[in-house]
């Protein structure tokens, strides 16, 4: 607010609407607070005593015993496992993994000069790269391999 506004609203003086309405909005606010805050408590009721005492004060078979209820009211929550997770039989487990792609672990076989002029076969090479080797070369549709700067590695016929 710039200093003419600001000296023309001092001489005015405050404005008592204003502060009413801003009077109402934060009663009604503490009121709002006030209501979750019980809404807490009565669920606080619900727990156990132990959880109101702090951990220091609790002997070692009390905090068993609390650890333990907290389990059984965390296990209660959910359906058991068995209920939410579908189970396949053998045959749908099958059937499920035939359409998945097979891993095939790859070591290094060497340059893909060497892969080229051992299989001939650029889908059988492509088998063969480790996974920084695919990455470095592209493999076009008219069977000629570029790598990374674009130059040509192999025509189709003989390496380059």
């Amino acid at each position: 607010m710039n200093k003419a506004a600001r000296s023309i609203l001092q001489r005015i003086g405050p404005d008592s609407n204003v502060d009413n309405q801003r009077n109402q909005i934060v009663s009604r606010e503490v009121e709002e607070a006030k209501a979750k805050l019980r809404q807490r408590e009565a669920a606080d009721e619900d727990q156990s005593t132990f959880e109101a005492i702090p951990e220091e004060m609790l002997t070692e078979s009390e905090k068993r015993h609390a650890k333990h209820r907290r389990q059984q009211a965390q296990a209660g929550r959910f359906t058991p496992a068995a209920d939410r997770l579908p189970i396949m039989s053998k045959e749908e487990r099958e059937a499920h993994n035939k359409n998945r792609p097979k891993w095939q672990q790859t070591e290094f076989e060497g340059p893909i000069e060497k892969l080229i002029e051992k299989y001939k076969d650029l889908d059988e090479v492509r088998k063969h790269l480790t996974l920084g080797q695919s990455m470095k070369y592209e493999f076009t549709e008219d069977g000629r391999v570029l790598d990374q700067k674009g130059n040509l590695i192999y025509d189709g016929e003989k390496l380059v």
